[in-house]
Formats: C-alpha cells, sequence, structure tokens
C-alpha cells in the first residue's frame, strides 16, 4: 500500500499517516472484501466440482447419472473449507493481504474438508458410490483454483489500497495522553490501511500543536467543517470517562455527521453508558453511535439505486419526452427546474424536476411553500405535482449518486418547518436525517407525510419516520415503501 501522506506527514511513522484523504467512490470495508472472499472460494469450489464431473465424468466416462449426488458432496466441501477458513482467520482483510499466509493455509484447509469428507464415506460405505477420478480431478483442480484466485484476490486488494479504497480515516478528538497511547497502539499494529487525518480539541490554545507526532488540526468545530469537505470514516475521542456531562455535550455534536463516532476504551470504566466495543487495530473503543449503510448495506443500496433507476429511466423515457413537449406548449421557459436541496451530510445539491410553475413566479430558494390552488403553478404544473410526475428527472440525480430511491426527502435550503423556523431551528434532530442520501420517495412520505407541511407538528412527524428508516433500513423495507409509494402517488392525496 503506497504512501500518500501530505505536509502534515510525520517521517519517522510512515505506517499511521495524517493526510487529505481522497474521496472514492464507494469504500470497502473488512467484512465486504471478506464476503467476497467467500463468495469466489464458493463458486471456485462447486466450479471445479462440475468442471471434472462433466469433463471426466460426461465427457470420457460418458456417464450422466449421479450428478445431484456429487452436487452434494461438493457443497458439503465448500461449506467445511468455508467454515475452516473462517476459523482460521483468513478472511480478515489483514490476513487477505498476505500471499505466502494465504497460499499455506489455504493448502491447510482444503486439505482438512477433503480429509473430512473421505472419513465420512468411508465411515457411511459411500465410497462406492463415487469415481476415484472425479474425486482426484476434483480435489486437484480446485486446490490450483483457490491458489489462482487467492493470487487474483491478493492484487486486487492491492490495487483497493493503493487507489484509497480500503483506507479508514480518522479524526482524534482530545490532545491528552490518551491520544498519545492510542496513537502509539495503532503505529504498534503496523496497518497501513489506517490514515489518522489529525487531532482535534476546543481546548487549542492550552494544547501543543502536535500529539504523539500527529498535528492539531482545530477545535471540534472545525472538525464538523473539515468533514463536510473531507472524507473521515470514524471520529474517536480520548477525553477522560469521567466528564460525562462534557463527553454528552461532544456526542450530540457530532452523532449529525455520517461517521462512526467511537469513545476510546483505555482505560475501560463504566463511567458511559455505550451500546457496544469495537477494535481497531489493537486499540478498544466504545461504541457510541454506528455509521449507517455501512459494509454490506452501503453496497446492497448501491446496487438497488443503480438497478431501479436505470430500469425506471428506460420505462419512463416516452412519458418524459411527452411531458417536455406539453411544459414548452404549456408555459414559456426551460424545461427542467434546478434546485439547490440539502443531500448527504449536509451538503448541497443540485436537485432537478419538471418546471410546474410560470417562470417570473418560481421560487428557487424554497422559501415559500406550495400550497392548495397556487397561483404559480402552469396548467401542467398542477396535474405533474399532483401525481409527482415532476419529480422523474430526479432518477438522474439517482444515478449521479446524489440521491437514492428510498431515502429521506431533500429539502430546499430556506424550507421552513411552520412557515416561520427553518427545519434545523425548529426541529431537534434535523440534521441526523442527512446521514444517508435523500431519496425520491421515502418513509414519511408514505405514512401521510406527502406534501405541504403546513404546522411544526407534522415537521417533526416527518423527521421521525426518516429517522426511523434510517435507523431500520432493510432491502425489504425499501421495497415495500416503493410499491407503497404506487398506491400513494396512484391516490393522488396530499399532492398539490
Amino acid at each position: 500500500m503506497t504512501d500518500h501522506a501530505g505536509d502534515l506527514a510525520d517521517p519517522a511513522q510512515p505506517t499511521i499517516r495524517e493526510l487529505q484523504p481522497s474521496r472514492s467512490r464507494i469504500g470497502f470495508s473488512s467484512e465486504v472484501v471478506g464476503g467476497i472472499a467467500k463468495l469466489s472460494d464458493l463458486v471456485v469450489v462447486l466450479g471445479a466440482a462440475l468442471f471434472a464431473f462433466e469433463v471426466y465424468l460426461h465427457g470420457i466416462l460418458h456417464y450422466v447419472e449421479g450428478k445431484d449426488r456429487y452436487a452434494m458432496t461438493a457443497s458439503a466441501g465448500a461449506v467445511l473449507f468455508i467454515v475452516g477458513f473462517q476459523q482460521m482467520g483468513g478472511y480478515r482483510l489483514q490476513c487477505l493481504g498476505w500471499l505466502r499466509w494465504q497460499a499455506t493455509r489455504v493448502m491447510l484447509g482444503w486439505a482438512g474438508a477433503v480429509s473430512i469428507l473421505l472419513a465420512l464415506a468411508f465411515v457411511m460405505k459411500a465410497s462406492e458410490h463415487y469415481s476415484r477420478g472425479w474425486a482426484l480431478g476434483w480435489a486437484v483442480t480446485t486446490l490450483g483454483l483457490l491458489l489462482i484466485e487467492r493470487s487474483a484476490l491478493y492484487l486486487l486488494i492491492c490495487r483497493w489500497a493503493h487507489q484509497g479504497y480500503l483506507r479508514r480515516n480518522i479524526a482524534i478528538v482530545g490532545a491528552g495522553g490518551a491520544a498519545e497511547r492510542l496513537i502509539e497502539s495503532l503505529r504498534a499494529r503496523e496497518d497501513d490501511s489506517i490514515a489518522i487525518i489529525g487531532i482535534f480539541d476546543d481546548r487549542r490554545d492550552r494544547v501543543p500543536a502536535r500529539c504523539g507526532g500527529c498535528a492539531l488540526l482545530g477545535t471540534t468545530d472545525d472538525l464538523l467543517s473539515y468533514a463536510r469537505r473531507r472524507p473521515i470514516d470514524e471520529i474517536i475521542v480520548t477525553l477522560p470517562l469521567n466528564a460525562e456531562r462534557r463527553l454528552g455535550a461532544l456526542f450530540e455534536k457530532l452523532r449529525s455527521l455520517p461517521v462512526d463516532l467511537r469513545l476510546s476504551a483505555d482505560p475501560l470504566t463504566r463511567a458511559f453508558p455505550v451500546a457496544g466495543l469495537s477494535r481497531v487495530g489493537d486499540a478498544t473503543l466504545f461504541e457510541i453511535v454506528d455509521r449507517p449503510l455501512k459494509h454490506w448495506s452501503g453496497v446492497i443500496k448501491w446496487i438497488e439505486d443503480k438497478l431501479i433507476a436505470s430500469l425506471a429511466l428506460i420505462v419512463a423515457a416516452p412519458a418524459m419526452l411527452l411531458i417536455a413537449l406539453l411544459i414548452r406548449l404549456d408555459s414559456r421557459g426551460p424545461v427542467l427546474f434546478v434546485q439547490e436541496r440539502f443531500g448527504f451530510n449536509n451538503t448541497v445539491i443540485r436537485v432537478l424536476k419538471f418546471r410546474t410553475m410560470h417562470v417570473e413566479l418560481g421560487d428557487r430558494s424554497g422559501g415559500a411553500r406550495t400550497v392548495r390552488n397556487d397561483a404559480r403553478l402552469t396548467r401542467v404544473g398542477r396535474y405533474l405535482r399532483q401525481w409527482s410526475l415532476d419529480e422523474l428527472p430526479q432518477l438522474i440525480n439517482v444515478l449521479k449518486g446524489d440521491m437514492s430511491i428510498v431515502g429521506p426527502r431533500p429539502h430546499a435550503l430556506a424550507m421552513k418547518a411552520d412557515g416561520r423556523h427553518l427545519y434545523h431551528e425548529a426541529v431537534k434532530d434535523y440534521a441526523y436525517r442527512h446521514r444517508i442520501k435523500p431519496g425520491l420517495t421515502g418513509w414519511a412520505q408514505v405514512n401521510g407525510l406527502r406534501g405541504e407541511i403546513d404546522g411544526l407538528d407534522k415537521a417533526r412527524r416527518r423527521v421521525a419516520y426518516d429517522l426511523a428508516y434510517i435507523d431500520g433500513w432493510s432491502i425489504w423495507l425499501d421495497l415495500y415503501i416503493i410499491f407503497r409509494t404506487v398506491k400513494v402517488v396512484c391516490a393522488a392525496a396530499d399532492a398539490y
């Protein structure tokens, strides 16, 4: 893994770097890479069994019976190997990046799986029902393919590491002795995938400019600003555990960020209630908040968005062309309306819509909400908003990566919760809804909160539904919301 250290890098400690992290399209956690390795192993073992059957039994001996029996045996072998390799820790990212270790453990693991199958066949007196030529061909082919697969995965991991996909960017809050011990522990691990971007401490004038060889970059307010501009995967707080009030205020301040928020557990005490414990390198940490849609959940959500958006665009393309023509014929001005709204991590995104208002009456800020029988709407625009057809161009936002199919609806920058106060001023925990990408539809919209929000109570309920969706996300919930959305849109209620 190459070193891309910036100007703040400590040359004496090259393994844990301070850097200006490069934003990647999608990150690969240890769980995701391990899952890829498991799936590859399953395909290799079953594929080798099928290859041996087709070439030796079918191709040479012209034997076509008992294919199901051989498939069951191959499946048992795959399970035995994967479970055994899991117990050896072979699917951890650090082990997958060590080719020699992988080669020796793969040979041992596959030899163990084959030995167990042979022992079972002997005890059950089932060996006479299997071809020895097939068994030998399957065992040898599988071993060869597993070694090739591990070599390919090793090269892929090296490439991902070089491109920054595997790097975990960590910010540390607190510049005391606990932070120095944490940095020392991480450096002792010699894990080049961990990158410390810097130290943040509200006592900036009372702490040294560097801590454990890492630079002090500012206060926690600076950390909030930094996290809006640069990717951070984890924030580790190293403040004293007996400062409950200070820690509580700090976690309340930082929990709106889409990162893993952790409290250092050295020394371990019961002074602060936590959800669980986790580890980074050899350091033990308290789990305070988990980043939503991490590991495989993030991958599944990304595939869901791209697949559904692509199919929907293909299906809706004729209707979108017709709508564009009707808009041009109905009123002067552009077909599309572009509005700046809040997106992932509170960043500003440009959301696309079909124009539904007269150009001279439109409101790009979103400060003036649309009401029933709004005089600003065009004739075509009224129908488009009633059936939510004006939202169709946002499928392009989904393909661009600014939005998801399902998620909290993106709010305009000047949108008010009760006609007087901005949402973040009026609704507690409002910023937490920005921890995932906004969506074309959402849990609030299918629960009676579609359209105009004309009171503070409705605004709070909408945010509550958004937060409940984030906490309870699953692919099945997304599919249910999409199904419910079709029913709600067809009912054409509360949309104008």
